[in-house]
């Protein structure tokens, strides 16, 4: 059975007790921020999404911290994201001159037995979200599927460039285990581009669990020309920018089938989260808090993220710890099978 790692169920429960307390003093300045430079620790390699957002946030939010402070991007790559969390856990110092953006799934492996995540995710200082991940199912426009109840029929022919662990294979694998949906997954194509060069070929149907933004970013014209139908998005609640386009979660009629796929999707809920320290003093916190709203609506930041075709969707801290502590009291039997769930699903079985 899988071990909850580090995580005391009385801290959870004191999490959710005390969440409306997470917010308190957020418009105050902190008199005890004095760092002369705060280190921005990205989980990932440069290029790619999550460097992008590191030192886009990196860019701006020394305009809006005591002291305009120099943000220094440093990329800590390793399990995941693990290796910048534990970092952040257990060395970084709890002064405000250290923080790290989260890769998306990273804060709740110790919940599914992970003995790598050397950290209490309840414990973070959780700041700001600057993306949500938006998970779709597209489909050809010449394809025959056109509503989710199109996905029981025959067998639906998707893409995927495999690997187990991709998106694009996970969720299409978990619609088939928890609810009985017919996807075929056609795997090795190098990457969600060579399956959208597939889709035009007639090769496969559509793609399940590309992201919204991605769409957007690399085929502006697929939505515009109406070239591919947005058949379902995969959330746990509906993006405001597709809000009639059905729920997957909705096709789970089994209520604990459901409440499993919940405790796996809250996993891409908040897709770009920032954190300090446990232990950094309040008011320090409270500083970051507010520094980073007032950095997401500030129109230099949006231009900038505009230009790097980066959604920014943001999520509050207390928002942040509200969903992992939500999570984290999941009863342990429906966690264990979603544990199991997501291993078949990656492994392919």
């Amino acid at each position: 059975m899988p071990r909850r790692g580090m995580i005391d169920r009385n801290a959870i429960a004191a999490a959710l007790v005390g969440l409306v307390a997470l917010g308190a003093g957020a418009g105050e300045a902190a008199a005890e921020f004095k760092a002369a430079s705060v280190s921005v620790y990205i989980p990932s390699g440069i290029g790619g999404g999550y460097d992008a957002y590191g030192r886009l946030a990196a860019r701006h939010l020394g305009r809006f911290l005591p002291g305009n402070p120099a943000m220094v991007p440093k990329n800590m790559t390793g399990a995941g994201g693990i290796v910048a969390a534990n970092y952040l856990y257990n060395v970084a110092p709890r002064d405000g001159s250290a923080i790290a953006l989260f890769m998306a799934g990273a804060p709740f492996e110790p919940l599914f037995g992970n003995t790598q995540a050397k950290f209490d995710p309840l414990k973070f200082n959780w700041l700001i979200s600057l993306n949500r991940l938006v998970n779709i199912a597209i489909f050809w426009h010449e394809s025959p599927v056109r509503t989710p109840a199109d996905f029981f029929k025959d067998q639906v022919l998707i893409g995927s460039s495999g690997g187990g662990d991709s998106s694009t294979e996970v969720y299409a694998r978990l619609l088939n285990n928890l609810v009985g949906t017919r996807f075929k997954i056609i795997t090795g194509y190098t990457g969600n581009g060579d399956v959208m060069l597939a889709m035009e070929r007639g090769e496969v149907w559509g793609l399940v669990g590309t992201e919204l933004s991605s769409l957007r970013a690399t085929r502006p014209d697929w939505i515009r020309d109406r070239k591919v139908r947005i058949v379902a998005q995969i959330g746990l609640i509906n993006s405001p920018d597709i809000p009639d386009v059905p729920q997957g979660l909705d096709l789970i009629k089994d209520p604990d089938g459901r409440k499993v796929f919940e405790i796996l999707l809250a996993r891409q809920e908040n897709g770009r989260p920032f954190a300090l320290p446990p232990e950094t003093p309040p008011d320090v916190v409270a500083t970051f808090r507010q520094g980073f709203a007032a950095m997401a609506k500030d129109p230099a930041f949006l231009a900038d993220a505009n230009n790097l075709r980066a959604d920014i969707v943001t999520a509050s801290g207390k928002e942040i710890a509200a969903l992992i502590a939500k999570t984290y009291a999941s009863p342990r039997e429906l966690v264990e099978r979603a544990t199991i769930e997501f291993k078949k699903a990656a492994g392919g079985r």
